[in-house]
């Protein structure tokens, strides 16, 4: 009889997949688009492409990676509630997992904005 694979196992599997399909990966398997696109204007290239109907792959990947960041604070935040008899590692983890998540959303909202325009 085969043996169940442990709960952390399980939970990193969904995680990941649950992450990469927040950050937009699946587009960029089916469309395979440039990693990184020039500028057309001459100047550095560009990280992030214009207009909501596009990606570049690396959107994608730093997309996810800014969710797994913005997860862990909520995390570290959920993680805190039981240190409740140990105040001063508690607020270490509130902070922490504030600092994690709110600079996950701002770099989330940044990115927004440079794609709107």
């Amino acid at each position: 009889m085969p043996t169940r694979p442990p709960d952390i196992v399980v939970f990193a599997l969904v995680f990941v997949a649950i992450l990469f399909i927040l950050g937009g990966n699946i587009y960029t398997l089916i469309r395979t688009p440039p990693v990184i696109a020039g500028n057309p204007q001459g100047g550095p290239p560009l990280l992030i492409a214009p207009g909501l109907d596009v990606q570049l792959g690396m959107e994608g990947i730093v997309a996810s990676v800014v969710v797994m960041v913005g997860a862990i604070g909520l995390g570290m935040i959920y993680y805190a509630s039981k240190y409740v008899f140990q105040p001063g590692y508690a607020t270490r983890l509130i902070v922490l997992g504030v600092l994690l998540a709110g600079t996950a959303f701002l770099v989330l909202s940044y990115m927004m904005s440079e794609k709107i325009g």
